[in-house]
């Protein structure tokens, strides 16, 4: 009786540190979970969905919860990587560029616009290459800037939806702009590869305390 309870027991025990296991390599692996899930969306509504409709806007707003979470969730568990952050910067192109394809389908973009936000996302491209460089890694800076732009971003397809795209678009290149500048500078300044440097502002502060 007691050698089938021993044997139970062991075998309880082992089926709990297999589960306490695979939940760990799990928990690991959320913030990559999560940068996938908003991949697979943002292709499904890049290639699936000719019209924004409610449906659209649902699946779009999960896929942004995701960009939000992810990066503090892998902070947070201590498992940021240099994958997770270029994985992370392609499934967000993936939702820019659902993005694009609102405001080019909905003619919401005029010439001077589509100029300006031509001229800067092509700022912005100077960065990971000027990355690549110095560091010999391609990577895109997700700057306090770039953040909030990408909120202000991921606002657009709720703007068409509910018709107040113009002022809005506007303000959105503005801040867009100031962001991709400043992610050249960082580049330029930047002794160490860092995806995740905040701000210009930061950044000096931090050289400072490292020549002191």
């Amino acid at each position: 009786m007691y050698n089938q309870s021993g044997i139970y027991l062991k075998k309880h025990l082992y089926n709990f540190k297999k589960y306490d296991i695979i939940r760990r390599k799990m928990m690991k692996n959320l913030p990559n979970i999560l940068t996938v899930i908003r991949t697979v969306l943002a292709l499904i509504l890049l290639f699936f969905f000719k019209e924004m409709t409610v449906l659209y806007i649902v699946i779009f707003s999960v896929a942004m919860f995701t960009d939000l979470i992810d990066g503090t969730i892998a902070r947070k568990l201590g498992c940021e990587s240099y994958f997770g952050a270029v994985f992370d910067s392609i499934a967000d192109l993936l939702l820019d560029l659902n993005i694009i394809k609102l405001v080019i389908t909905h003619r919401v973009l005029t010439k001077k616009l589509a100029l300006w936000m031509t001229l800067a996302l092509g700022i912005g491209i100077i960065s990971p290459i000027i990355n690549l460089i110095k560091h010999k890694k391609f990577f895109f800076i997700h700057s306090i800037p770039c953040k909030i732009v990408a909120g202000i971003v991921s606002v657009i397809p709720f703007a068409i939806y509910f018709g107040f795209i113009d002022t809005y678009l506007i303000f959105a290149l503005a801040l867009l702009t100031v962001a991709m500048i400043e992610i050249v500078i960082i580049s330029i300044m930047l002794k160490n590869p860092d995806p995740d440097a905040k701000s210009i502002y930061h950044l000096i502060k931090e050289n400072k305390a490292l020549e002191t």
